[in-house]
C-alpha cells in the first residue's frame, strides 16, 4: 500500500486516535504555513528553534543533510491503548512510524548517532538511543514508547488485526486534503474506558457517536482546523440532535475585531441538554422540573412555552477579546416575550442566587443586573429582538445591527 497505509499497520485497530502529519516540508502546505508565520515578528524563529533542537541532539548530525532527505511521508503517531489515553498515567503509552524516502540518510543518520542495535523482531531490526527504542525495516521507521509496545506493534503489522486506511480516512469524508495534520479519533473507544459509560451510552446520539476527524491546513492566510463528527445515525431522529439538522446556516452580526457566532434554533440545544440531563441525573432533573413548576406558579411563567420556546430563530453573538459582548436572538413572538422577559427580571434576585445576581434595576428599555462579584450585564427586548450585553450600549448595537450571511457556511453552527 501507500505510506499512510503502511504506517497505519503499527497502530491497534481499537486505538483511541492517531494523527498522520505532513512531512513534505517542500509542498505547498508547508510554503503557505511559512507565508502565514511570516505575516508575525520574528515568524521563522519556530522553524530554526526546530532545527537547532535537532541538531543539538546528536553530534554532527545536519537538519539539511541528515533529516530532510528522510521526509516528505506521513508521520503517523498514535495511542496503543484507550485507558492511556484517558487516565492520569504519565507512561508513553504511543507508537509512531514513517516510511522514510532515502534509506541510505537513514542509515547514515543511525551511524551517525550511534544507536545500538538490539535485536530483531518480525523481521525489523530494533535499536536503543539513549532510552528511546525504534527499529527499521527496509524503508520503515517505527517508535515505541516501550520495548514491548514496540515488538507488539512490529508484529501488528504482519498480520491484519490493526487500523486500516479505510477506517481512518472515513473519518475524515470531505475535510481538506492535503493538510499539516490530519487527526482520526475513536469516540466509542474512548467512552469504553470510562466509569458510567453506559449511562451516557443512553443518550441516542452518544451511543450513535463513532469517529471525530480533524485536519489542520494551511491556506493563503490562515491556518484552518475542520472536524467532523461522524455518526450511525440510522436510528436518529432530528430531535436527538444537540444542534438543529438541515444543511441552512445562521446570519449573525459581524464587527470588526471580534469573534461571532450564529447559532440557528437554540430551542434545539436547550431540549437536547434536558433530554441528556434527564437521562444521566434523574434525581436531579426532577428537582430542575420541580423549580421550573415552583417559577411558574409563583410568576406565572410557562419556562418551556413562555422562554424556551420562543427560542426559533437565529441566535447571534458577538465577543471582544477584553471580555465585552453582545447578543442578540431571534423570537417567535416579541411582545409576548417583552412580558416575559419583564416577569423574569422580578424573578431574577430571588432565583439568580446561584448565578451570583443580587440586583436588577431598570435601564430604559434594558434590564441590569448586578453581580456579587461587582460585574454587570444588561438584557431586555429591543424592537422585535432579545438582546444581551455587557453594557446598554453593545446590547443596543446588537439590536440595530443588521445579521448577514456568512460565505460559505452550511448547517446550523457558524
Amino acid at each position: 500500500g501507500g505510506a499512510l497505509e503502511s504506517s497505519l499497520a503499527y497502530v491497534p485497530p481499537d486505538t483511541p486516535f492517531a494523527v498522520a502529519i505532513d512531512t513534505d516540508v517542500e509542498g505547498d502546505q508547508y510554503q503557505a504555513l511559512d507565508d502565514v508565520l511570516g505575516r508575525f515578528p520574528n515568524g521563522d524563529a519556530l522553524g530554526r528553534m526546530l532545527q537547532d533542537q535537532i541538531e543539538q541532539g546528536a553530534d554532527g548530525v545536519s537538519y539539511e543533510d541528515d533529516v530532510r532527505p528522510l521526509l516528505g511521508n506521513p508521520f503517523v503517531v498514535s495511542a496503543t491503548d484507550p485507558a492511556s489515553f484517558v487516565d492520569e498515567s504519565e507512561d508513553d503509552d504511543f507508537v509512531a512510524a514513517i516510511q522514510v524516502a532515502d534509506t541510505d540518510a537513514l542509515d547514515g543518520l543511525i551511524e551517525k548517532t550511534e544507536a545500538r542495535e538490539d535485536g530483531e523482531v518480525a523481521g525489523a531490526t530494533v535499536y536503543e538511543d539513549e532510552g528511546t527504542v525504534f527499529a527499521v525495516e527496509d524503508d520503515m521507521v517505527v517508535f515505541g514508547g516501550t520495548r514491548e509496545l514496540l515488538e507488539a506493534a512490529l508484529e501488528r503489522a504482519d498480520g491484519d488485526d490493526h487500523l486500516d486506511v479505510d477506517t481512518f480516512e472515513r473519518s475524515l469524508e470531505g475535510l481538506p486534503e492535503p493538510a499539516l495534520a490530519r487527526i482520526y479519533v475513536d469516540i466509542q473507544s474512548l467512552l469504553e474506558q470510562e466509569p458510567g459509560a453506559e449511562a451516557v451510552r443512553q443518550v441516542p446520539w452518544i451511543a450513535a457517536l463513532r469517529t471525530l476527524g480533524m485536519t489542520a491546513s494551511a491556506a493563503d492566510d490562515a491556518v484552518e482546523v475542520e472536524f467532523n463528527l461522524r455518526t450511525d445515525g440510522e436510528e436518529l431522529s432530528d430531535e436527538d440532535l444537540p444542534l438543529a439538522a438541515g444543511d441552512e446556516a445562521p446570519q449573525l452580526v459581524r464587527i470588526p475585531g471580534e469573534v461571532g457566532f450564529g447559532l440557528r434554533d437554540p430551542s434545539q440545544v436547550i431540549a437536547f441538554f434536558e433530554s441528556t440531563f434527564q437521562t444521566l441525573d434523574p434525581q436531579g432533573f426532577g428537582e430542575y422540573e420541580t423549580g421550573k413548576r415552583a417559577i411558574s406558579q409563583r410568576f406565572d411563567i410557562d419556562v418551556d412555552e413562555d422562554l424556551f420556546g420562543q427560542l426559533t430563530g437565529d441566535l447571534s453573538l458577538s465577543a471582544a477579546v477584553n471580555g465585552a459582548f453582545g447578543a442578540r436572538a431571534e423570537v417567535g413572538n416579541p411582545e409576548a416575550f417583552a412580558d416575559t422577559v419583564e416577569r423574569v427580571a422580578q424573578a431574577l434576585p430571588q432565583l439568580g442566587g446561584g448565578l451570583g445576581i443580587t440586583d436588577i434595576a431598570r435601564r430604559g428599555d434594558l434590564f441590569e443586573a448586578r453581580l456579587e462579584d461587582g460585574g454587570r450585564f444588561v438584557f431586555g427586548v429591543v424592537g422585535d429582538v432579545f438582546v444581551a450585553g455587557s453594557d446598554p450600549a453593545r446590547a443596543r448595537a446588537m439590536a440595530s445591527e443588521q445579521p448577514e450571511d456568512v460565505s460559505g457556511a452550511s448547517g446550523s453552527l457558524v
